[in-house]
């Protein structure tokens, strides 16, 4: 299991950029940039990423904690299958965009 610094660490930079957020959003509405309904649904937003963010590594580090190595190589193999499948997709799209555009020049 990572060691319990890397977890507070990664709280410590989520409150602080949610505090940065945060004292944006108030100098925004001080000043008039921002209205007031859309001041607390950015609030509203930020808070909810920050729960998301400082709860989000710690379930991470437990279920990977928990795995067998069996389980993590196997979650690896479907990792790297996903990743290859897409970049076969992207590379598909890319020779139908150029076949595309080629073909709309020679129109004009």
């Amino acid at each position: 299991m990572f060691p319990a610094s890397f977890l507070d660490g990664i709280a410590r930079l989520v409150g602080s950029v949610a505090a940065i957020a945060i004292i944006l959003t108030a100098l925004g509405l001080m000043v008039g940039i921002v209205k007031p309904a859309e001041a607390f649904k950015r609030i509203g937003v930020i808070v909810g990423i920050v729960i998301l963010l400082m709860m989000l590594p710690a379930v991470l580090v437990n279920a990977w904690s928990s795995m067998s190595l069996w389980c993590r190589l196997g979650l690896a193999a479907v990792g790297i299958m996903v990743w290859a499948w897409w970049e076969l997709r992207l590379a598909r799209n890319r020779r139908r965009r150029s076949r595309c555009s080629h073909a709309r020049q020679e129109r004009y």
